[in-house]
């Protein structure tokens, strides 16, 4: 179990998102996913311009739940979602897909019908949820997704609880697994969308002392 003297290592330089970061953010999440394929087939016409206008409609409902970590000015960020939050991520979904919306040539069908796909294979059991993690292309390889995927990790052992996360890139699954994760399904997507692994770690045991 990850003691206090890991978890402040881990969140040297990590900083809780404000309002104030939002457009750095959404610029950088927006060339961190330029290519990924569980945000480009959702949007498929979409321009660069309304991917990062995607990341500042989801950063905006996102950022005053204190959910959302920064590192490294910005650099790098991720949203993790303990089990406290998962009703009311339930209560602003609409609000994010509404907004987003706007952004596709279709009012958001393909995007709803996919991330309610998404939503069908979420852990009954309560669990810190891995909702994005990106790190800017050029300070990729530096360490800074791992110090915040470690981040939330250390947190959920520290309740007890198992984190769990989807990804549509097949290079990511060692990746993943590298830091405790697991496969636990992989299907694809419906209407020929994209193959989607959904990964887990254990449920932490919790010490008696």
């Amino acid at each position: 179990m990850a003691t206090l003297a890991d978890m402040l290592v881990s969140a040297a330089d990590m900083e809780v998102a404000t309002a104030h970061d939002v457009d750095a953010l959404a610029t950088m999440l927006s060339d961190a996913f330029a290519t990924d394929p569980m945000v480009r087939w959702p949007m498929p016409t979409a321009s660069h311009d309304a991917i990062r206008e995607q990341f500042r409609a989801i950063l905006r409902w996102y950022v005053p739940l204190g959910v959302v970590w920064k590192i490294d000015n910005c650099r790098g960020a991720a949203a993790w979602l303990p089990p406290s939050k998962t009703d009311r991520l339930t209560e602003i979904e609409p609000g994010i897909r509404s907004d987003i919306a706007s952004l596709t040539s279709d009012g958001g069908a393909r995007y709803s019908k996919f991330w309610d796909w998404l939503g069908t294979h979420a852990p009954d059991e309560p669990c810190w949820l891995l909702d994005l993690v990106g790190v800017s292309p050029e300070a990729q390889g530096q360490g800074l997704g791992q110090r915040l995927v470690t981040h939330g990790l250390e947190r959920a052992r520290a309740m007890g609880c198992s984190a769990f996360l989807e990804t549509g890139n097949e290079r990511n699954v060692a990746y993943y697994q590298s830091l405790g994760f697991r496969t636990v399904d992989q299907e694809q997507a419906p209407d020929d969308g994209p193959v989607i692994w959904f990964m887990q770690t254990a449920q932490a045991q919790l010490s008696s002392r």
